[in-house]
């Protein structure tokens, strides 16, 4: 009996922890006027501290995936972005290539 569950939740597990790697710098966009395009940044900001972007998204922090699975989108960080110390902006989604993991 221990063996069957113990099969089952090793199914069960692998079919639900699908996430995505992040396999490239993390973007956001930046307009000004009418013309948009991405910028590179490196970290955000929140509570007054500054932290690096992860490297593992589950499959619910990802909200769109294109360009045949390769390029994620994502709205977990809300709020200022930064380049090597430099405030780039604010957003509410960011981007960066990807790649499914199973």
């Amino acid at each position: 009996m221990k063996l069957i569950i113990f099969i089952f939740s090793l199914i069960a597990s692998s079919s639900v922890y699908s996430d995505y790697i992040r396999t490239g710098p993390v973007e956001y966009e930046d307009c000004f006027l009418i013309v948009c395009g991405f910028k590179e940044v490196d970290s955000y900001e929140m509570g007054g501290s500054l932290y690096r972007f992860q490297k593992r998204y589950d499959r619910r922090e990802i909200t769109e995936v294109v360009n045949n699975g390769t390029m994620c989108y994502s709205n977990t960080v809300r709020g200022p972005l930064y380049s090597k110390g430099k405030r780039m902006g604010s957003t509410n989604e960011i981007r960066f290539k990807c790649r499914l993991v199973r």
